[in-house]
């Protein structure tokens, strides 16, 4: 009895926890994001097609962050536009999980149209 207790406690604690670190999680998560877009962004504009394994190795370790049910949806990608896709997605993944309420691409699409 004294250790369902526990065990509950314990278990309320954790989910907490992992609220409050979401809270501060997910603001410095799309702060990185916005980061590298700028950078392949640039260069975009400057003509570059590769990204350079520097930003690659950066993107890779945002991206670990990134709440996805299918890591594939947010895979590396050699070429800058297709990395800007995918960081983009990988944006919106996490602006879900901050907001499970917001509205998904394809309603945001219908709208637009």
């Amino acid at each position: 009895m004294y250790e369902d207790a526990n065990r509950a406690i314990w278990s309320a604690y954790r989910r907490s926890e992992q609220r409050r670190a979401n809270r501060g999680h997910y603001p410095a998560l799309i702060q990185a994001i916005d980061q590298l877009l700028f950078e392949l962004e640039e260069l975009n504009l400057s003509g570059v097609d590769r990204v350079p394994s520097s930003l690659r190795d950066r993107s890779s370790r945002v991206l670990a962050y990134v709440p996805v049910q299918d890591p594939e949806e947010i895979r590396i990608r050699f070429r800058v536009v297709p990395m800007m896709d995918t960081l983009f997605r990988a944006q919106e993944l996490v602006f879900r999980a901050k907001d499970p309420s917001r509205p998904a691409e394809a309603d945001e699409e219908e709208r637009s149209a």
